[in-house]
């Protein structure tokens, strides 16, 4: 990894869970603000909305952050992995169900089974290549729960733990490749949130995982590097998923 790219890291990343705000957030943190050109011509777009299943998937999207404590399966987390598969081997480079900047395809995904029936408490790493999930360790994770997802969920079944082999971009791109990861990771992170929401399961996009945590816990060297997390769990249906202040 490039000297300046690891001192980026190191700055920017978490070195303790951060909990809920002591006060009222100020209204800075919560207002949506939109930018327009009102003194320029404006073309009203034809109404063509995104219809079916697609157009469901895209409306019903949102940020679950309280979900129960019903375990969820092995077999309801496949399809969200599979979200993120290869779709064409034959082809060089390969092609898979996201994009990637010169097909260098740096990021990798983990789970941490806090509440999985079907897989032991612990961490996998997912093999994308004979898609499978291959068991780092076996531990109860529950109580590093905060720390590799985040204090604003409760009850958190998975954890989709997204991290970026920064070198595999950077012998192309170099110091470009950071970027470039965490453009992959959204791609990827998007995809898992509509098969979330097209298979019943409630999802939640993290920033705030403790970095040096999920490092140690998926035993990553110093050239691989946590970028992006997913919490994923049943909805608690009786909360209110998607609070305006929240996204």
């Amino acid at each position: 990894m490039l000297d300046e790219t690891r001192d980026f890291y190191r700055k920017t990343k978490l070195d303790k869970a951060l909990g809920p705000p002591g006060e009222e957030a100020p209204i800075t943190w919560t207002k949506v603000f939109y930018k327009s050109y009102p003194r320029l011509p404006k073309i009203a777009l034809p109404k063509a909305m995104p219809d079916g299943q697609f157009g469901e998937l895209l409306e019903s999207r949102q940020s679950w952050r309280d979900f129960s404590k019903e375990p969820v399966s092995l077999e309801e987390l496949a399809p969200v992995l599979l979200s993120c598969r290869i779709v064409d081997r034959e082809r060089q480079p390969e092609r898979r169900t996201y994009p990637s900047a010169g097909a260098r395809f740096p990021v990798e995904i983990y789970l941490a089974a806090f509440n999985v029936n079907g897989l032991d408490g612990g961490a996998y790493h997912y093999n994308i290549a004979d898609e499978s999930l291959e068991l780092l360790w076996k531990k109860d994770l529950r109580p590093y729960e905060k720390e590799l997802a985040s204090p604003f969920l409760a009850n958190t079944a998975a954890a989709l733990m997204l991290t970026s082999v920064m070198a595999r971009s950077e012998v192309k791109y170099g110091h470009k490749a950071y970027p470039y990861s965490l453009i992959e990771a959204g791609h990827m992170g998007q995809n898992i949130q509509l098969a979330c929401t097209k298979y019943g399961l409630g999802c939640c996009p993290i920033g705030g995982y403790v970095n040096d945590m999920v490092s140690k816990i998926l035993d990553l060297t110093d050239e691989e590097i946590p970028i992006y997390v997913l919490g994923i769990g049943k909805p608690c249906r009786d909360s209110h998923a998607n609070p305006p202040d929240k996204g």
